[in-house]
């Protein structure tokens, strides 16, 4: 499955990788990597008919050896679009899925979708056991003047003030595809708690982050609602 733009220097995708080896140890090599995939809803689109064809997509994907694949669609922030995440083991796995099981040839019928994205994703701290019936995505980028390591450790810095507001939140770093960023997803239920970890995070930034020198180049918060998991 996909998420987000396409291209990224082959050199940076090799950094991460890399940086991962050198920077999280054994402990991170443990958790899952995952694909996430962003397909975007056209003017004009019956969104009910692009979300039919990814839900049975998403069914052959996972037949095909993913782990566990879900699908999000817009509910706040981003392009409306719909967005799916598959979760593999390690790069190895994901080379063994592609290789050995390619999807069946389709036949030349009309796209649905608008546009479409990939990337593939590292997964650094893992603390949501299911899928939250809503999601916060943070994705924050860094000065490119800092290295691989001060840049997590202002992602560290910076997110922490997620894990505290809103309580069990994932962490990803990009490991191949358009974006040299870093990722925080934390789950909700209702509105009620999203506004309820808004004003704990607000009151985080106003007394500990408000003067940190975190060197953000880029940042955005979007909103999605469950649709499969």
């Amino acid at each position: 499955m996909k998420h987000l733009k396409i291209i990224l220097l082959l050199i940076a995708g090799c950094f991460s990788f890399a940086a991962m080896a050198d920077n999280h140890g054994d402990e991170s090599k443990a958790l899952p990597m995952a694909l996430w995939s962003t397909y975007e809803i056209p003017a004009g689109a019956k969104p009910s008919e692009i979300e039919a064809s990814l839900i049975e997509y998403l069914k052959a994907e996972e037949a095909r050896g993913f782990n566990n694949c879900s699908l999000y669609k817009h509910e706040f922030g981003s392009p409306r679009a719909f967005y799916t995440t598959c979760t593999f083991d390690d790069i190895d796995h994901f080379a063994r899925i592609m290789d050995g099981s390619p999807p069946p040839p389709t036949p030349d019928e009309p796209q649905l979708f608008g546009g479409h994205s990939d990337h593939l994703v590292m997964t650094t701290q893992l603390k949501m056991t299911k899928a939250p019936q809503y999601v916060l995505i943070a994705a924050t980028s860094f000065a490119p003047q800092l290295s691989n390591a001060e840049m997590q450790e202002k992602a560290e810095e910076f997110y922490s003030a997620y894990d505290e507001a809103f309580g069990n939140c994932n962490r990803y770093e990009h490991a191949w595809g358009p974006e040299l960023a870093f990722y925080a997803s934390c789950g909700f239920d209702k509105y009620a708690d999203f506004a309820a970890g808004v004003n704990r995070v607000m009151k985080i930034f106003g007394e500990r982050l408000n003067t940190a020198k975190l060197m953000i180049q880029s940042h955005r918060d979007d909103i999605l609602v469950k649709v499969m998991d």
